[in-house]
């Protein structure tokens, strides 16, 4: 359950989007928040690292008094220096957080959210689901929050049924209940199979999916499955346009048709295109 996120800011326009978005998590079961911007010290000398280090503190304190008056959040601010990727890593796991929430411009996965640049390695490495909010998207929303509050409404989860996949679905079943109303349950052939080897595999791909179904409808959510076949990448973002979703959740590493998984073709397609945030988890 995501009952504490960390969230990489900084001072632009979409590092304010960002901060608006995480005003709409309470309904997810957020209730802490660690608003972060990690200072790149290098070449600075002691008195000028503790000015930036004082000027970005304050500035972040601005926005987590708006969101403990807003949503009663629960807010940290937290300045570390160094190497931003490593330094967000290393944070994730020093403050006990459940889950990372960044933007993102889709062509780089995780930028501008800190003085300087974040390269993929949070999405390879972080230990803890990342949720992912496209700045596009965020940008022509009336109501960032919004967007996450309604996350779960119609949510789309693609499943080769390996041990990633079927985190992403245990960390939605752990989700308060009522915050996954529609569950969409996806998996995606293989396009080169034919014949007694396509009837196989739609047949265990049944099964698997009418099992996992059940384990939602066992927790009040209203499941459907579907048996897609063709480019996993194309396949998903086809059926999260088709169904209209308001969020997807995916695990990170797959076997099968969605080899490569999330950190592959998947989620790249998801993270530049999807009309919704994307939940990876680990």
């Amino acid at each position: 359950m995501l009952r504490s996120v960390l969230v990489p800011t900084d001072f632009t326009e979409e590092g304010v989007l960002i901060t608006e978005y995480a005003e709409g998590l309470p309904a997810l079961g957020v209730r802490r928040v660690v608003l972060t911007n990690v200072v790149e010290a290098s070449g600075m000398e002691g008195p000028v690292i503790a000015a930036a280090v004082d000027r970005v503190r304050g500035s972040l304190l601005k926005r987590a008094e708006r969101l403990k008056e807003c949503c009663g959040l629960q807010v940290e601010v937290r300045v570390p220096t160094g190497d931003p990727a490593e330094e967000l890593l290393a944070l994730a796991s020093e403050v006990d957080c459940d889950g990372v929430v960044v933007g993102t411009h889709g062509k780089a996965l995780v930028e501008r959210l800190v003085t300087g640049s974040v390269s993929g390695t949070i999405l390879h490495d972080a230990p803890c689901p990342i949720m992912f909010a496209r700045f596009s998207l965020l940008a022509v929303h009336s109501d960032p929050a919004a967007l996450a509050r309604a996350w779960g409404s119609a949510l789309l989860l693609p499943t080769d049924f390996s041990a990633s996949a079927t985190r992403a679905l245990m960390a939605v079943l752990e989700l308060p209940s009522g915050t996954v109303r529609t569950l969409y349950l996806l998996h995606v052939l293989d396009p080169s199979l034919d014949g007694e080897k396509l009837r196989r595999a739609e047949t265990g791909a049944e099964f698997e999916l009418g099992d996992l179904a059940e384990m939602a409808r066992r927790e009040g959510i209203a499941a459907t499955t579907a048996i897609r076949r063709g480019e996993p990448d194309r396949e998903v973002l086809a059926e999260a346009e088709r169904r209209r979703v308001t969020g997807v959740a995916t695990g990170r590493r797959g076997r099968g048709a969605l080899t490569e998984a999330v950190l592959g073709s998947v989620s790249a397609t998801l993270m530049r295109q999807a009309s919704c945030p994307v939940l990876v988890v680990p």
